[in-house]
């Protein structure tokens, strides 16, 4: 796989999983409670169900190509023009009351809490959809890229929440703050801009 697309894939993945959504203000309720050690089952089962949806758009995405055709190109502007979306709704999205948002168990129960957490968030995939086309040939697909993006989805999203959790550990009252997740928030906007410019440019 390209080493470019490889970056712009890592740089936008980066920007979406700093954003504080939902499974953030999860990971940083459980961390400012339990701590760090007893919050990364949680943190392991979210990065686990963010590979199956990986996974799910990857199939559906390779079965689109081989109806489309050369058609197919279309979904790479359907796909900037939600990444675009998405900055949008980062830039706008109201700060997420992080106390009232605290993961109950632990250990296994909480790991398959986490997994199943991701499923049920249709915007999750809709971020895989949009954007895998303007980093892989869909249509052409092997294992060895889909193997190397699995990584950076492993080291990214389990790196950002296990960051998440210590700081939440150590002083989360500032990550709380929602001024900090307003500024968060238009720092990734204005990040997944330039991103997908630079896509829309290739």
């Amino acid at each position: 796989m390209n080493t470019e697309y490889i970056l712009a894939f890592s740089l936008i993945y980066l920007v979406d999983s700093i954003s504080p959504g939902p499974a953030v203000a999860a990971v940083i309720a459980k961390g400012a409670t339990t701590g760090l050690r007893r919050t990364l089952p949680f943190i392991a089962g979210l990065v686990l169900g963010d590979l199956v949806l990986f996974a799910l758009a990857v199939i559906g995405l390779a079965a689109l190509a081989a109806a489309l055709g050369p058609l197919f190109t279309i979904i790479k502007w359907i796909g900037i023009a939600y990444l675009l979306y998405i900055a949008y709704k980062m830039w706008t999205s109201a700060p997420v009351e992080v106390s009232k948002i605290v993961p109950k168990g632990e250990g296994f129960k909480l790991f398959w809490l986490a997994a199943l957490l991701p499923l049920g968030n249709p915007k999750a995939i809709g971020f895989y959809v949009a954007l895998l086309p303007a980093v892989l040939d869909i249509s052409n697909i092997s294992m060895l890229p889909a193997l190397q993006l699995s990584v950076i989805i492993i080291g990214i999203w389990g790196l950002t929440l296990i960051g998440y959790a210590a700081a939440a550990d150590r002083a989360g009252q500032f990550i709380t703050t929602p001024n900090a997740q307003r500024w968060l928030n238009r720092s990734a906007a204005g990040a997944m801009v330039g991103a997908a410019g630079t896509i829309a440019s290739r």
